[in-house]
Parts: structure tokens; sequence; C-alpha cells
């Protein structure tokens, strides 16, 4: 669904998650659903919607270490290392695919934007 999606320019989103008490597996199936590339899911309780904000925002740590990438890379040739890791242009592209995702989620979710605001950034 998710590449049949990507071809088409279509948003790929999971699909609503029936045992609204069990919130455990309901994250286990969101987090699945995130990391098999959907975007977002079906909510069919308000308690469902906690827990896919948090499972389709990218998390604090992975935003500092996005920027810290795209601030070492420059143009994005060549590699750096940060924190004995190898970072390249493919790592680049995936930081600023998630940075982008921050600053659009931050655009509509006060929340997520003082929490995204509030990281600092370390030098590489």
């Amino acid at each position: 669904m998710v590449d049949a999606c990507a071809t088409h320019g279509i948003y790929p989103y999971y699909g609503p998650f029936g045992d609204i008490k069990d919130t455990v597996a309901c994250e286990d199936q969101f987090r699945n659903a995130f990391l098999l590339g959907c975007v977002g899911t079906w909510s069919l309780h308000p308690a469902q919607i906690k827990i896919a904000n948090r499972v389709f925002s990218p998390s604090v740590e992975d935003i500092a270490h996005a920027r810290r990438v795209v601030a070492a890379m420059g143009d994005g040739t060549g590699a750096v290392m940060i924190d004995g890791k190898m970072e390249d242009d493919a790592s680049l592209k995936q930081c600023l695919v998630l940075v982008e995702l921050a600053e659009r989620l931050a655009e509509i979710d006060p929340e997520l934007k003082a929490t995204y605001d509030a990281i600092e950034t370390p030098e590489a």
C-alpha cells in the first residue's frame, strides 16, 4: 500500500485500530505502520489521538540529530563523523525530511512547536 501510494503521490495512512482499551497494542500497531512508511493513521477514539501524535511525530532526539547533520553537511558533498557515526549524502537527505516534517508539524501544533523550538543543537 505504501509503495502504491508513493507511486501516485498519495500519503499512506494506516487504518483504524479497533480495540480502544488496549493502548499498548494500539501504539505497537501505529509504530509498525510508521516503520512501514505510513504518514499517519485513522483513530476511532480520542485516546488514540495522543498515541498517533507521539508515534508519527519525530522525537526531540531525532530532530536534534537531524539538525546537527544538516549543519555539518553544508552542501551535502562528502561525509562527516558525528558521535562516531558516518553521515553522508543519504543521511543528509533523510535528515532534511525529518527537519521539514518537524517544521510542518510545528506550524499546526503549538505544543510541538514549543518542544522543537526548545531543542539546542550542539556543534557536530
